[in-house]
């Protein structure tokens, strides 16, 4: 559960930095230019979150069942995508009320 939850933390920190900041706004506006259904996934903090966690899932393989290995990867990079939205979801909001 530890990898997990520290998972998330690392998930939701590239989502947010890559989705959300102006120092990756000029290679999101790019790869809008390219590929519209990538710069929308890319601009996505949500979204691209996902991808991060079944990245880091394959890379780390945390399980949090005790099931078929490959259902217990999904479900496992699931929800590091979940908890890593709602810190994601936080940070936007404090951002917002910091004036960023």
């Amino acid at each position: 559960m530890e990898k997990v939850i520290i998972l998330s933390f690392v998930t939701a920190s590239f989502s947010f930095t890559i989705a959300e900041t102006k120092l990756f706004l000029p290679a999101r506006n790019w790869i809008k230019s390219k590929n519209s259904f990538l710069g929308e996934l890319i601009s996505c903090g949500y979204c691209f979150g996902h991808w991060v966690a079944f990245a880091l899932t394959a890379m780390y393989k945390p399980r949090l069942l005790d099931s078929w290995w490959l259902m217990d990867y999904i479900l496992t990079a699931f929800v590091i995508a979940w908890l890593a939205a709602v810190q994601w979801a936080l940070m936007c909001l404090l951002m917002a009320k910091a004036g960023k």
